[in-house]
C-alpha cells in the first residue's frame, strides 16, 4: 500500500463540517446535548471561521488531527498584549504515536512567534504541555459563600430583594449595557460587540444581568463569575441574593480585584490562592512592562533594579527591570545579568504563586512579583 498523501497546515472553509465531525467524535461528544458549537458558540460557529483557527493533519484528505489557536487582545489599562489560546486539542485514535499533535503544536507556535503574539493560553495536563513551553501561572483569588456564611453574618439584616435575569441573544439593550460596563474593567480581553453573547455563553454559562426595580446593576457569568457591578457596595447584596436564588456560590476573581476581595473576606467561607491557567509568554520585555506597571497602579512598589537572562520558548532575552518611585522601566539589554532562567522558570518566576529564585530577591524587588496574569474564564479556550 502506498504511503498517504499527508497535509499539514491551516483548515480551509470546505472542512468546517468534518472538522465539527471530527472533533465531537474524538472528544465522545453526540452532537447533540454535547457539541463543540454549544460548548464553545464564541469559537466554532461558521460565521467566526474556526478552520482557519485550526492547524490540522489530514491523510488523504481524511482528518486525522487538529489543534485550535485563536486570538484575542487582554487590555492592560489600555496597552494591549496580544494572546493566542490553544483549544480543541484532537487526535484520531487510530492516528495516535505518530506524532500529529506535536507537529501541529509546532506550526501553531511558529505563527505565534512569526506574528508577534505576547503570549498564549490553554488548560490541560501540566507536564504534557510543557514540552511545548507552557506552565501554570497568572494567579486567582477564590472564595466560597453559603448560607451558613451568610446566616451568620447578616442575622436581623433585612434582604434588599434584587432580580437575576438571564439575558437571552435579543437582549438588545441589556447587552449594551452589559457590554458598556465589561469595557470598564481595567484588565480584560478586548470582546467584540457582535460576539460578546457567543463568549458569555460559552462554557455552558449563563449571562446574568442583575436588576433592581428595574434598575441595571451589573452582571456576571455563570455561578457569579466577572462580577462586574456598577457599585462596588451592592457586593453583598447581589451574593446573598444569589446564594437565596441559586444556591452556595463559589468565585474565582484576580488578585487587583480587591476591593471584592475585602468585601467578601467579611462574610465569606474559606479563602484560597490559585493559579489562573497555564502559559506561554513568548513575548518576555512587552509582557513583563505592561504587568509591571498595571501592578503599579494597584499597589506601591519598592525602589531597586534586576536584570534576567531568559531561555524563552522564542528565542534568548536579556531583561532590565527598574522601578524608582513607583515608576517602572523595562528595557532589553546585554552583559551580565542578575538571575539566568529557563523558560518554564521564568514564567512560574514571573506569574507564578512562588518560585526558589524569589528568595534570591531583596524585599523590595521581591514586591514586584508574581505579575497580575489574567485571563477571565468566558475567555479561556
Amino acid at each position: 500500500m502506498s504511503d498517504p498523501i499527508l497535509y499539514k497546515g491551516r483548515g480551509t472553509p470546505e472542512m468546517y463540517d468534518d472538522l465539527m465531525d471530527f472533533m465531537n467524535y474524538v472528544f465522545g461528544f453526540n452532537g447533540n446535548e454535547k457539541d463543540f458549537k454549544k460548548l464553545l458558540p464564541k469559537l466554532y460557529k461558521p460565521e467566526y471561521d474556526p478552520c482557519y483557527s485550526n492547524y490540522v493533519v489530514t491523510e488523504n484528505g481524511k482528518l486525522k488531527a487538529a489543534i485550535g489557536a485563536f486570538d484575542s487582545d487582554l487590555s492592560v489599562d489600555g496597552e494591549i498584549l496580544r494572546s493566542r489560546g490553544i483549544g480543541n486539542v484532537a487526535v484520531h485514535p487510530y492516528s495516535r504515536s505518530k506524532g500529529y499533535m506535536k507537529d501541529c503544536m509546532r506550526l501553531a507556535l511558529a505563527d505565534m512567534i512569526e506574528d508577534g503574539i505576547d503570549f498564549s493560553i490553554l488548560g490541560g495536563q501540566r507536564q504534557r504541555y510543557q514540552h511545548f513551553g507552557f506552565e501554570r501561572g497568572g494567579q486567582q483569588i477564590s472564595v466560597g459563600v453559603d448560607r451558613g456564611n451568610l446566616r451568620r453574618a447578616f442575622e436581623g439584616v433585612p434582604l434588599p430583594p434584587l432580580e437575576l435575569r438571564d439575558v437571552q441573544a435579543d437582549d438588545t439593550d441589556l447587552l449594551d449595557r452589559i457590554y458598556a460596563l465589561h469595557a470598564t474593567r481595567p484588565v480584560r480581553t478586548i470582546r467584540p460587540r457582535e460576539q460578546f453573547y457567543d463568549i458569555a455563553c460559552s462554557w455552558r454559562s449563563n449571562l446574568t444581568a442583575i436588576l433592581h426595580d428595574g434598575d441595571f446593576r451589573g452582571y456576571f457569568i455563570g455561578g457569579l463569575g466577572e462580577l462586574t457591578l456598577v457599585d462596588h457596595a451592592d457586593t453583598a447584596d447581589v451574593i446573598r441574593n444569589y446564594v437565596a436564588q441559586r444556591g452556595d456560590a463559589h468565585l474565582s476573581f484576580p488578585v487587583w480585584e480587591t476591593d471584592l476581595l475585602a468585601r467578601i473576606t467579611e462574610f465569606g467561607g474559606g479563602l484560597s490562592f490559585d493559579h489562573c491557567e497555564m502559559f506561554n509568554i513568548l513575548n518576555y520585555p512587552h509582557v513583563i512592562s505592561t504587568l509591571l506597571r498595571f501592578k503599579a497602579k494597584c499597589v506601591t512598589l519598592g525602589d531597586g533594579a534586576l536584570s534576567l537572562f531568559i531561555h524563552g520558548f522564542a528565542g534568548d532575552v536579556r531583561v532590565r527591570i527598574a522601578v524608582k518611585d513607583n515608576d517602572v522601566t523595562v528595557e532589553t539589554c546585554a552583559g551580565d545579568c542578575d538571575l539566568e532562567l529557563g523558560h518554564l522558570e521564568a514564567i512560574t518566576f514571573l506569574s507564578g504563586l512562588w518560585s526558589p529564585y524569589h528568595d534570591k530577591l531583596s524585599p523590595t524587588v521581591r514586591s514586584w512579583f508574581p505579575l497580575p496574569l489574567y485571563v477571565d474564564g468566558a475567555d479561556h479556550v
